[in-house]
């Protein structure tokens, strides 16, 4: 409560400007923005930071706009306490030391935020002026009740000295600056800050922890030019910092050409948009992942084929996942299950641009096992049930881990139409004098229906996720051996056909064996 008030109620009760039509930004940054903060938002070069926060200005600018002409009086719709407090908002202030209003004007135009009376642009790098005009507003106008500054490495200030914009003092001093203008008139300010290659906002370390929130807004890096957009809180005084917006590039909704970012509200079914529920096949897997307090699925993809390199030592290549932590589980595979992958590439991807090693992810191990099935799957040809989701972290002799928000991962599985979800088992595998227990695995239905069938070790779990069970190690070197004798056989019955062109042409037998070819001549 504040000091020498008699009531805190109204005192403490929280100040947000809440964003219309965009609640993955409100609920990143914990409800809204809250009055008086001051907010960094780094990402790479053109992942959208500018465009995003163009479209979060209009929206707000949007809110200080008069609702109708003089003397048309209330609609029957509207609340007359809505329109009171809508009333008073002030207008954004947009400021930009990169572009010109031209510039800025056509890009407002591409996401349809030109129309919007309230939404001011001032392009210039002077921060004391800046500061200045957000203080003491002219002309009778009302103080801003946002302001953008884009970015804060071309800004200068006087307390900055001699050194130039980007600049390490300068950059210190003019945060500073903005900080204190922040917390003196109550304005939020949201700051644009570049990165260095390495992911880290450029400049001092000082100035995150001089600001209330940190936001990241990344993309894809692996060149694929995934449209996805992932919003992140690495900082967050007035909320969680565990949140994550999804946003899409697409187009404004006004006509316009592509450019703007648009809210994904439903990042599962974005995620599974192509996948194809109805059949079995070999290869593809989906896991649920905790986003903060989200869940969302994401759909697995490996291919393993025979390696092709001098030595048959194979590659690992990934999209999406930590290189070591597939080396972790096809190591776990090789020695606990028996199933070996050192002659084969093996490529894994997941699929619509999420990455579970990055966007400071934490939960990228809870995907452990559909990133096994999927390998497995693949290797053996043996197909996934299309009805089966899974979840769990693999241990490195063997066990399934449990993890966190299991109840949460069963709900999405079932809303997004599964029938099965495979689990760590909620008892811990026992030890009784110095032996390990394997558990079985069970099964049993949750309250919603959906059918939750628990596993404590790899091998129970990838049997129950396949259409059948994984062949014994004699049997697979028995059926490998055999495939590999009748290939021989094969070639040595060939023969070499010269034709009257004297070309050499090459024949598919049409089946799908990566060791078998046949090579002729006509």
């Amino acid at each position: 409560r504040a000091a020498g008030s008699t009531d805190g109620t109204e005192t403490n009760r929280e100040r947000r400007l809440i964003v219309p039509n965009n609640d993955e930004f409100n609920s990143v940054l914990g409800g809204g923005i809250m009055s008086g903060s001051l907010t960094l938002v780094g990402g790479d070069p053109g992942v959208g930071k500018s465009t995003l926060l163009l479209q979060v200005a209009g929206a707000v600018a949007s809110l200080s706009s008069p609702r109708r002409g003089i003397g048309m009086g209330m609609d029957e719709h509207d609340d007359e306490d809505e329109l009171l407090s809508s009333s008073v908002i002030g207008p954004v202030l947009y400021v930009s030391g990169e572009e010109n209003t031209w510039q800025i004007a056509s890009r407002a135009a591409r996401l349809g935020v030109d129309q919007v009376s309230e939404l001011l642009l001032l392009c210039d790098s002077d921060a004391d002026l800046i500061a200045e005009t957000v203080a003491n507003p002219r002309d009778n106008q009302k103080m801003p009740s946002l302001v953008v500054i884009d970015s804060i490495q071309t800004m200068v200030c006087e307390a900055g000295g001699s050194s130039s914009a980007g600049g390490v003092t300068q950059v210190k001093e003019t945060v500073a600056l903005f900080l204190r203008l922040a917390k003196s008139t109550g304005v939020p300010i949201m700051l644009v800050g570049h990165v260095t290659k390495t992911g880290d906002v450029a400049g001092p370390r000082t100035v995150e922890h001089m600001v209330d929130c940190v936001l990241y807004l990344e993309g894809d890096r692996t060149g694929n030019d995934s449209s996805l957009r992932m919003l992140r809180a690495t900082k967050n005084r007035f909320g969680s910092s565990e949140e994550v917006g999804v946003y899409e590039m697409g187009n404004s909704g006004y006509g316009q050409q592509s450019g703007a970012l648009i809210p994904v509200s439903d990042p599962s079914s974005r995620f599974l948009s192509g996948r194809i529920d109805t059949t079995d096949i070999d290869g593809c897997a989906v896991s649920l992942v905790v986003e903060g307090t989200r869940p969302m699925t994401a759909e697995i993809q490996a291919l393993v084929a025979t390696s092709s390199t001098p030595g048959g030592s194979g590659r690992r290549t990934v999209d999406g996942i930590s290189v070591s932590r597939l080396l972790l589980i096809l190591a776990v595979l090789n020695k606990r299950c028996g199933i070996s992958l050192n002659r084969h590439d093996v490529f894994v991807n997941v699929v619509g641009g999420i990455r579970l090693n990055s966007f400071g992810c934490n939960d990228g191990s809870s995907s452990d096992l559909a990133i096994a099935a999927a390998v497995v799957s693949s290797l053996l040809r043996i197909p996934i049930r299309a009805d089966t989701a899974f979840v769990g972290e693999i241990g490195l002799v063997g066990e399934i881990r449990s993890i966190r928000s299991v109840q949460k991962r069963i709900s999405e599985a079932e809303r997004m139409g599964f029938s099965r979800i495979i689990t760590p088992s909620k008892y811990q595998n026992k030890r009784s004098k110095g032996k390990y227990q394997k558990s079985s695995s069970s099964s049993s239905s949750s309250s919603s229906g959906i059918e939750v069938v628990e596993c404590g070790d790899l091998l129970s779990a990838l049997n129950e996720g396949l259409v059948r069970k994984i062949p014994p190690a004699k049997q697979r070197r028995a059926a490998k051996k055999k495939q590999s004798d009748e290939l021989e056989a094969r070639r040595s019955k060939e023969k070499t056909h010269y034709g009257s062109s004297g070309e050499m042409e090459i024949y598919d037998d049409d089946e799908d064996d990566d060791d078998d070819f046949n090579i002729g001549f006509a």
